[in-house]
């Protein structure tokens, strides 16, 4: 009798409407919206999110207003009621300005976190030793407090134009928030919260950025993409090894996996058959594409892969011009089957204000590339060597029209984690943001579709856990 393999394999994403909106204590007369959410396990059978607020209605690209987690046990049923906040923006001097000292608003950025939940346990069935307990990392940076108009913002706090709102880059000032989080089964706390410069968050390194996943275990330690290099250095991508030290968790290694090439946003994934796959945007392979002629590197889908417990690394999946120039994530179905979450590279066809377009830098149009309105997902094969066809998970424009503000959608921070919920089942949560393109680039009222999506990718395989429990 010959015994059948259970197919394994993506079958579809849900396509539900707006999970995350306000913020429970948005303060009157303020724009506060919910937008990028990375998920994680803070329990056997709850979850939640770290979900990123953005200050609407502003005169800056990127205007974020700290991060807030939510609780949740069910993806049909999710309420803000009883959001922790971890972090919000606040106004403090400048060291680093002409004369120093000028007044700046901390700008906090998406948080990513680590986490072992409550009644973890280890693969000998013992209790998890640090159960219930977690980390988050908020990147803040400065921006001056007066704004400067009008509309369009070219650039945001990573730009070069002395015209906008940024202190960058004369004046440039930051700094990391490392929090401590813990959960008891009805609260979740954050314990503690540290400034820590970059380049001392761990000795040697400079850990300039975080990625779009949340941590992954590897024994009693956790592991997270982060993007990072030597001091003094050129920064990559590559992964942060996490311990807990006492009572606190504490970066203890960093292993780089893209090379000294400038690939940001990275994520990480544990494989079935147990190997390390980490993506990563935009890595410069050579470091002037331009000059090399070749495609922009943004444009592509690079998969990395390691079979030495992530110390050694190579690249093992890379497709040219695929996606439009946005964040991308490697993610994992419940039943484990790898998978990219990017936006569909697209010749926009729809016509837009002159002053609404995305210009080069000689400031002429660009017709292709840079659009976010199509969320797509590639499987990745069973040899891990390449992408099977890409399924499209959202298109935004044919599910919805037009944009009220006459711009175009954005659909885009795709990070999908696999977590147990209330029903006791593995769901693989796609969180992910949506917007109007003039939110963020002509102060635009948010449209009534505006905020955090959380959706389900269903796949045909039994769920892999994740944890034990």
């Amino acid at each position: 009798m010959s015994s059948q393999i259970q197919p394994r394999g993506i079958v579809e994403v849900t396509k539900g409407g707006v999970d995350l909106r306000v913020p429970p204590n948005t303060p009157p007369g303020r724009t506060w919206l919910y937008q990028c959410a990375v998920p994680f396990q803070v329990a056997a059978r709850e979850a939640a999110v770290v979900c990123n607020v953005r200050e609407g209605r502003v005169k800056g690209v990127d205007f974020e207003n700290g991060t807030d987690v939510v609780l949740i046990d069910d993806i049909d049923n999710v309420s803000v009621q009883g959001a922790v906040q971890v972090t919000r923006n606040h106004e403090e001097p400048n060291p680093n300005t002409d004369p120093p000292g000028q007044p700046a608003i901390m700008v906090k950025y998406p948080t990513c976190a680590g986490f072992v939940p409550m009644g973890a346990k280890r693969a000998d069935g013992s209790p998890h030793p640090h159960a219930g307990t977690g980390f988050g990392m908020s990147y803040a940076f400065a921006w001056r407090t007066e704004y400067e108009g009008p509309p369009p913002y070219g650039v945001n706090m990573w730009g070069h134009d002395p015209k906008t709102r940024s202190q960058a880059p004369t004046g440039q000032y930051g700094y990391i928030e490392l929090h401590q989080f813990a959960y008891d089964g009805d609260t979740f706390r954050v314990v503690s919260t540290e400034r820590v410069s970059s380049k001392d968050l761990l000795a040697g390194w400079d850990i300039s950025n975080s990625g779009m996943s949340n941590a992954i275990p590897d024994g009693d330690d956790l592991l997270i993409s982060m993007v990072g290099g030597k001091v003094g250095g050129a920064p990559g991508s590559g992964v942060l090894r996490w311990r807990r030290q006492g009572e606190e968790w504490r970066p203890v290694s960093f292993v780089p996996v893209t090379g000294e090439d400038g690939a940001v946003e990275p994520s990480l994934i544990r494989d079935i058959d147990g190997t390390l796959l980490f993506g990563a945007r935009g890595s410069r392979e050579p470091r002037d594409w331009k000059a090399a002629g070749t495609n922009n590197p943004d444009f592509d889908i690079q998969v990395w892969r390691s079979d030495g417990g992530g110390e050694s690394w190579s690249k093992s999946i890379h497709v040219r011009g695929a996606i439009s120039s946005a964040p991308i994530a490697l993610n994992q179905a419940a039943d484990g089957t790898p998978y990219v979450a990017a936006n569909l590279y697209e010749v926009f066809l729809h016509p837009l204000g002159a002053t609404k377009v995305m210009l080069d830098a000689e400031g002429r149009p660009l017709a292709g590339g840079w659009t976010r309105k199509t969320l797509a997902i590639w499987p990745l094969n069973e040899e891990r060597t390449g992408l099977e066809t890409p399924i499209v998970a959202r298109d935004c424009r044919g599910e919805w029209g037009p944009p009220p503000g006459g711009t175009t959608w954005r659909i885009d921070h795709p990070s999908a984690m696999t977590v147990r919920l209330a029903d006791g089942r593995w769901h693989n949560v796609l969180a992910v943001r949506v917007l109007e393109y003039g939110e963020l680039t002509h102060a635009m009222d948010p449209t009534p579709r505006t905020g955090t999506y959380l959706e389900e990718v269903i796949s045909a395989g039994q769920p892999i856990p994740v944890w034990n429990f």
